[in-house]
């Protein structure tokens, strides 16, 4: 026997259907319309509406997790000890536990109301407010919504996404405007329930970065690639420092894996720069700039080579010894050497009067 449906509002069922949108679970042109379709705010809503985005919240998310990566049975740190398993094998229930805060249900009823590209009531979420889980969600509803062009450029500008960290990981290039770019601070990324979802996250973020790396041969505007570039090099120094000062090496994975995945072979500049049209930016300073902002993700097995050397230094006795191994047998897996060597030849081809 299967429960009735529970009776909602039009405005409430339009949420649920907002809510199962941005976590991958209704069809992406039903849920542009809803953005772009403005409905009288009611008051608050019910309780069955309550209940039901919670329900949605709890299980989507964590179904994304295992999917991404959760399933696998891997080695992570915990307490500076590698310690294999699942993620629900490696972790207590209280660090996996997710709490979302009513800042997500405060989006959802402003997104159901407003029509989104053209809104005139303000939103928006203080980035050190929200939970880890709604960091996450915040992630997946502008990968959602990111198609969006003009949906995408509102929710660019405001804090809650701007400052994503998650989404400065997994979607650098739909953040890099004209700006300077300023990654958030990522040291919160490495305790908590961030790191056990950065830990299910290594997969996919890798692939990630692999097909962002693939795909930018087919770029032809200089200042896009620029943008890109500058914005994927910020997020990734910043987010590798962190990692360094928090000492887990091993959410720094999809950088080495992404490399490894994609010097299979020596590669040239033009892998990268070949869709670059037309004469470009009339400085050959900008020009230069554009081309070594390109290979942004090369750039980093320099710093991962740095923690290579560091770490083969460790002794048996020392502090992180156990880290340290972790993560030279993740540099040997990766073929660590090789894939730096090439790395650095393909970053060294774009400098000018090289001898």
């Amino acid at each position: 026997m299967t429960d009735a449906p529970r009776p909602l509002s039009k405005f409430e069922a339009d949420l649920i259907r907002l809510v199962r949108f941005c976590l991958g679970r209704f069809p992406a042109e039903d849920g542009y319309k809803l953005l772009r379709t403005s409905h009288t705010r009611p008051a608050c809503l019910s309780r069955n509406a309550v209940e039901l985005v919670q329900d949605s919240l709890a299980k989507a998310c964590v179904l994304f997790l295992v999917r991404a990566g959760g399933w696998r049975a891997d080695r992570h740190l915990r307490s500076g000890q590698p310690k294999s398993g699942r993620a629900w094998d490696r972790t207590p229930l209280d660090e996996r536990a997710l709490t979302f805060s009513p800042h997500v249900v405060e989006f959802l009823l402003w997104a159901t109301a407003e029509r989104v590209h053209d809104t005139r009531t303000p939103w928006d979420a203080p980035p050190a407010d929200l939970t880890a889980a709604d960091e996450f969600f915040f992630w997946l509803a502008f990968e959602a919504c990111r198609p969006d062009p003009e949906v995408a450029a509102v929710l660019r500008r405001k804090a809650a996404f701007r400052s994503n960290r998650f989404a400065w990981l997994g979607s650098a290039a739909d953040l890099a405007d004209e700006a300077e770019p300023a990654p958030p601070d990522f040291a919160p990324m490495f305790a908590g329930e961030r790191a056990v979802m950065l830990e299910c996250l290594q997969p996919l973020l890798t692939q990630r970065w692999l097909r962002a790396e693939r795909a930018k041969g087919q770029i032809d505007d200089w200042r896009r690639m620029r943008q890109q570039g500058r914005a994927e090099a910020a997020g990734l120094a910043a987010y590798l420092g962190a990692a360094e000062s928090a000492g887990r090496p091993d959410l720094a994975r999809f950088v080495l894996h992404a490399n490894a995945g994609l010097f299979q072979n020596d590669l040239l500049p033009a892998f990268w720069t070949s869709g670059l049209g037309g004469p470009g930016p009339a400085r050959l300073a900008d020009r230069l700039d554009t081309q070594r902002a390109a290979v942004a993700l090369p750039r980093q097995m320099a710093v991962l080579a740095s923690w290579q050397e560091k770490y083969r230094a460790v002794g048996y006795f020392d502090e992180g010894y156990a880290a340290s191994q972790l993560w030279k047998q993740d540099w040997e897996a990766a073929g660590g050497d090789r894939v730096a060597a090439r790395a650095r030849a393909a970053v060294e081809a774009i400098e000018p009067l090289r001898t």
